[in-house]
């Protein structure tokens, strides 16, 4: 029987594959911290990783044989000092594609919809002075040019309902982006033509601030910007000058640069439209990552590869 290692109190739906091993998991909605993790991991045969998990920490491991990460993104797990203990980390891309897809179109029609500031001035303001033709009007998608920075599996499905919606879809990505899923563009055009622009990169020293006061002011005026990938992408302090001066119209964030924390100018704005982290966050979703990291855990502890190993192991 192995020792199975979950950082977090996730839902259980989806584990049930991993019944003959030995968990240990914090109650639901907490996450062990960092002491209790260091203490606990040297008698753990796998790790579920829900967040962060530095060096330290995995070295701790020395029973580890596979770290599963609960999600497609894994900047939070030092990948390079897995690999230097011989420790595979894997991903679940495929699980997060279609709710995030789902989340970051949804956030584009509440801003340019104006759903979510209508909503809050229903609730605070008398509502007969906001009824009436030609009041408080947002913006129809259909017509208009999405850009995708980052046109990987989740930017892709975002293309294709986009597209579904009749807007134009321009990307640009670090590979070959097929024609059928967006006309591929270089940044430089993809900031001074597309409408609304929504976020799909991973988080890197390449990416960190790609969005800054030079790309702002380098979109068109009014432009909507949607993030559901990380939130080191843009530069928060240049995001809330972009929105006072009125050079962007709206924005639509799931992700900050220091969760749980977000800058409280853009709670204060009601053009933006902010959510929690929650791309992944549905019921079904969260029974097929745990599924998906029970079977790589499995695969591994059998003696198989798993899939999706993202340290090169």
């Amino acid at each position: 029987m192995a020792t199975i290692l979950i950082t977090h109190g996730i839902p259980t739906a989806g584990l049930e594959a991993l019944e003959d091993h030995s968990i240990m998991m914090p109650a639901p909605l907490t996450a062990y911290s960092m002491d209790e993790l260091r203490a606990l991991i040297p008698s753990a045969d796998a790790v579920i990783a829900g967040g962060k998990l530095p060096g330290d920490v995995i070295r701790a491991g020395k029973r580890l044989k596979v770290i599963a990460n609960y999600g497609a993104g894994y900047d939070g797990v030092d990948v390079a000092a897995a690999a230097d203990c011989g420790i595979p980390v894997t991903n679940i891309p495929w699980t997060v594609t279609q709710p995030t897809a789902e989340l970051a179109i949804a956030l584009m029609l509440s801003v340019s919809r104006r759903i979510g500031e209508l909503n809050l001035r229903l609730r605070r303001e008398e509502p007969a002075t906001l009824f009436g033709m030609g009041r408080l009007m947002g913006n129809t998608l259909s017509g208009r040019t999405l850009g995708i920075i980052g046109c990987g599996r989740i930017g892709s499905r975002v293309a294709q309902i986009a597209r579904a919606l009749d807007m134009r879809v321009i990307a640009f990505g670090r590979h070959a982006i097929p024609p059928e899923v967006a006309e591929q563009c270089d940044l430089t055009t993809l900031l001074a033509t597309a409408d609304v622009i929504s976020l799909h990169c991973p988080a890197t020293p390449e990416t960190r601030h790609l969005l800054n006061m030079e790309a702002f002011a380098a979109m068109k005026d009014g432009a909507v910007i949607i993030n559901t990938a990380r939130g080191a992408v843009i530069d928060h302090a240049a995001l809330v000058e972009a929105l006072r001066s009125g050079k962007l119209s709206g924005a639509g964030l799931d992700v900050y640069p220091d969760e749980p924390n977000i800058p409280p100018e853009l709670l204060a704005m009601d053009n933006v439209v902010c959510t929690p982290h929650v791309g992944a966050n549905t019921a079904q979703t969260r029974a097929q990552m745990a599924a998906a990291c029970a079977r790589q855990i499995l695969d591994t502890l059998s003696g198989k590869r798993p899939e999706s190993i993202v340290n090169g192991l």
